[in-house]
């Protein structure tokens, strides 16, 4: 898979090639798993203004993907990364990104992940859990993926979140559930600082080199855990250049101000978020939660980029601008 900057991947015509197969095969076949039907509207729990279209059951896992216009770049990943066969056995259960979700992530993370064929793979399979789930059996706790590792799953008023992301309609498959997301759940790769640098070259260099400046390495390797609200490169380059340059002249004093401030004690997913909510960070002043009309999650008014990005000891919450300081003026 070449890299094409600034554009995401042409996986829409291997999709809709293999698409057209699995459309062609189930008109000529008696096997249920390759049946087709139709479409119904759903809304995405978190999501107030949006309709998702989500197919009703056709079929296996991979028929329902395969068909879908809703999870077009999720079909292909699993296409180009060899897991069809795979996705056929079962049964499982499957939190599946949508096309919509995809698109939330910044292009250079998503080149990120797809380079790497081993990263790739545990993304994926991190949406995939033995047994078919379905929604009167959907309960709060942890369930195990492929991966290997576990997705936690929560449940506010009427809704469900699995990893602090909000579930959206369940559609039954012939070999499990096929659950809407909104969201790509991002496995953990290790300890924030790990998952920093696994993606410093997708948008976290500034961060990664400044939390070395500061010598705040050693302790967001440490236990924790912690909740990171990380500004990307772009939200650094945006920053007033006397401030930025005032602080990396300062990498124990007002540099170690502004990243603590970044930084809350504990692991606090977008679930357990309040509207007008209160987050005392480990600098000592306060970062304030709000929530936009489209269901959306800003810190101190500012936009989550990417939410509820897995660590060993936290979650990352990626910023497109940098948090300062009330103290700071």
């Amino acid at each position: 898979m070449n890299r094409q900057p600034n554009s995401r991947r042409p996986l829409h015509l291997t999709v809709a090639l293999v698409g057209l197969l699995a459309i062609g095969a189930a008109a000529c076949s008696e096997d249920p798993n390759d049946a087709v039907t139709t479409t119904a509207a759903s809304t995405v729990p978190g999501d107030a203004t949006s309709t998702t279209e989500v197919p009703l059951p056709m079929g296996d896992i991979v028929a329902t993907a395969l068909t879908s216009h809703v999870f077009t770049e999720l079909a292909g990943l699993v296409v180009d990364q060899g897991l069809v066969e795979a996705l056929r056995a079962g049964p499982y259960t499957v939190f599946a990104p949508t096309d919509d979700a995809f698109a939330k992530l910044p292009l250079d993370v998503l080149h990120t992940v797809q380079d790497n064929s081993d990263v790739l793979k545990t993304v994926l399979l991190h949406h995939v859990v033995d047994g078919a789930i379905t929604p009167e059996e959907m309960k709060a706790g942890e369930l195990k993926t492929l991966a290997g590792d576990t997705l936690t799953v929560t449940k506010v008023g009427d809704t469900f979140f699995v990893d602090g992301n909000p579930v959206g309609a369940g559609v039954q498959a012939t070999n499990g559930y096929v659950y809407v997301m909104s969201d790509v759940l991002v496995p953990a790769v290790g300890t924030v600082v790990d998952v920093a640098v696994t993606f410093k070259d997708a948008g976290f260099g500034t961060l990664v080199d400044a939390v070395t400046a500061a010598g705040l390495v050693p302790t967001l390797q440490s236990k924790g855990p912690f909740t990171v609200f990380a500004p990307v490169d772009a939200a650094f380059a945006a920053l007033d250049k006397a401030t930025l340059s005032a602080a990396l002249n300062d990498p124990k004093g007002l540099l170690t101000t502004v990243l603590t401030y970044h930084v809350v004690p504990g692991k606090i997913t977008t679930d357990q978020f309040t509207d007008g909510g209160k987050l005392t960070t480990v600098q000592g002043e306060v970062l304030t939660t709000t929530q936009d009309a489209k269901g959306n999650w800003l810190i101190n008014g500012n936009p989550i980029a990417v939410q509820n990005i897995q660590a060993s000891n936290g979650v990352i919450h990626a910023m497109g601008a940098v948090l300062l300081p009330p103290s700071l003026g």
